[in-house]
């Protein structure tokens, strides 16, 4: 990459999918996709909570956004990486939220229907060929149906299959969230593309240094917590820490972001940096 090029910002990162929210322009490029995929009109609904915690001491930022109107609350998650636990987590936060009806004990305050909308950028067993799968929390077999939770997963890779062209205005949208590489999404995507808008927000967004930052500390953190699974095994947990220096080193990631998220020194990023990764 050369010095006055952007960086290339993927629309899988949580920290990208948060900023497009906030951003008047592309909030309605996304919410667009999730009303057309799940049916939900999101225009009564509120920002009552990005980076809700999951329950633990520290706020671990794993809820990208949590909506809500009078009645209703919707969280949103981008899942860049699948792991054994992700889906799990989703659905507590999703009870946890909808646990909130009650104060203390057994003492109900009010009846809000909760949904889980989650962006997950991997495929499920059993489901390759589902775009979009809703799951509903009930007895499937009585035809019974719970209103008050539920819960739709969109699988991007389904839509990096599609034929840009010959997909519809939503799937197009989809399309873009595979790609890796600003030449590829240009080689889809034309000025005359209403989607052109949102490429050129990314590359603004690429030579945003603090917006970097938050991308790139994002990038380390996940690396780190899907990596190093037994803290018991601190050799371990030291070969994990090495390897993503490596990995971050080969993405351009400034040395100090480095440090601070793995806990090794300049001097020791420097060494791994002189072996030619």
């Amino acid at each position: 990459m050369k010095e006055n090029e952007p960086r290339f910002v993927s629309l899988v990162s949580d920290t990208t999918f948060k900023y497009l929210w906030k951003n008047e322009r592309t909030n309605s490029w996304i919410r667009e996709i999730i009303e057309a995929k799940t049916n939900i009109d999101l225009n009564d609904y509120d920002l009552s909570d990005n980076e809700m915690n999951s329950g633990s001491n520290v706020k671990d930022y794993r809820t990208d956004i949590t909506l809500s109107n009078k009645s209703d609350n919707i969280i949103i998650e981008m899942n860049n990486d699948y792991y054994d636990s992700a889906e799990i987590k989703g659905r507590q936060y999703l009870f946890r939220k909808a646990g909130y009806s009650f104060d203390s004990g057994e003492k109900f305050t009010e009846v809000r229907t909760c949904t889980l909308v989650m962006f997950n950028n991997y495929l499920k067993k059993g489901f390759e060929e589902q775009a979009v799968i809703d799951s509903w929390f009930g007895a499937h077999e009585l035809g019974i149906k719970y209103s008050d939770i539920e819960m739709f997963e969109i699988f991007l890779p389904i839509f990096s299959n599609m034929c840009y062209h010959r997909s519809n205005k939503i799937d197009k949208r989809l399309r873009l969230f595979s790609c890796q590489s600003y030449e590829k999404m240009y080689n889809i995507v034309d000025e005359d593309d209403p989607n052109y808008f949102i490429i050129k927000e990314l590359e603004r967004l690429g030579m945003n240094d603090k917006f970097i930052d938050e991308y790139d500390y994002e990038f380390v953190q996940k690396k780190l917590m899907n990596s190093i699974k037994d803290e018991g095994y601190e050799a371990g947990k030291n070969d994990e820490k090495i390897e993503i220096a490596r990995k971050s080193l080969e993405q351009n990631i400034n040395i100090s972001t480095i440090c601070i998220i793995t806990g090794l020194s300049i001097e020791e990023i420097n060494r791994i940096k002189d072996s030619n990764f």
